[in-house]
């Protein structure tokens, strides 16, 4: 079994974590339902991660995975990646896809610089994800 156990949130360099922030701007529909999938994400096998529900990034996206959330003809994205530590998985960047473009266009660099920021530094850098 390669179950994910525990999700984390980005934080910045003045301790905001940005997908909280994002969440609670997007509305109380949206975010239920990203926080829905996430919930489910955290309690299934690693290897049941699979589209719709998720989307392995490839290309200059290629190591970041996506988690999916429609709604009203919006496409929601968080992007994260597996770590910095083996049974984890962090939320780096959010986005919204367009025609199969990811909206901002450099979401890809915001996301690796992000990740880089938890790999020197993962006490401080995210915290656990909140549910509420």
């Amino acid at each position: 079994m390669n179950k994910v156990s525990l999700i984390y949130d980005y934080v910045d360099a003045n301790g905001i974590n940005i997908v909280k922030t994002w969440l609670d701007g997007l509305g109380p529909t949206v975010k239920a339902k990203m926080n829905t999938k996430l919930n489910i994400l955290e309690q299934i096998d690693r290897t049941d991660w699979k589209f719709p529900m998720t989307e392995v990034l490839k290309g200059d996206k290629d190591g970041l995975i996506a988690v999916r959330v429609k709604y009203q003809g919006i496409e929601y994205r968080l992007l994260g990646y597996d770590g910095p530590y083996r049974g984890e998985f962090t939320l780096l960047a959010h986005c919204t896809e367009h025609n199969n473009k990811y909206i901002p266009l450099d979401i890809g660099r915001i996301a690796f610089e992000r990740r880089d920021a938890v790999q020197i530094e993962p006490l401080s850098r995210r915290t656990r994800h909140d549910f509420s």
